[in-house]
């Protein structure tokens, strides 16, 4: 089996590997291993049954494991989003006062509209597109 040296570059997606991610083994690895240990077995005294369920059951709990990851990340991204959506959602009809990163001028008006670009808060204030992050401050 050919194992790449730290920074090698993988075969599978072209790209160079960090260190914690060439240090983990996943469920590919853990079913690589799991088939190579059946082929090289002992005829004589080959894998008992509690062994091989007992590695089963592990890589399904890996399995399950993997994907609630995958699920709560997914979700923390989803509460992200809807964070960003309240935060500029609640800034409808407020006077506020706005950076503008091309001049790096102050600007106050009102917020107007909210449109999302790709999934990214933009504040129509007075005619003009500004993101969440410009706001300098929220007027009474």
């Amino acid at each position: 089996m050919y194992v790449p040296k730290a920074g090698a570059y993988s075969y599978t997606n072209g790209g160079q590997k960090s260190a914690e991610e060439r240090n983990v083994l996943g469920k590919d690895d853990f079913l690589r291993l799991l088939t190579t240990q059946l082929k090289y077995q002992d005829p004589m005294n080959p894998v008992q049954d509690q062994d091989f369920i007992a590695q089963l059951a592990q890589f399904t709990a890996l399995e399950q494991t993997q994907n609630l990851a995958q699920t709560m990340e997914n979700f923390v991204k989803s509460q992200e989003q809807m964070g960003l959506i309240g935060q500029a959602t609640g800034l409808l009809g407020k006077e506020v006062i706005v950076t503008n990163s091309d001049t790096g001028e102050l600007v106050t008006g009102k917020v107007s509209s909210v449109q999302f670009v790709d999934g990214v808060p933009h504040l129509m204030v007075d005619g003009e597109v500004f993101f969440l992050w410009e706001i300098h401050a929220i007027k009474a």
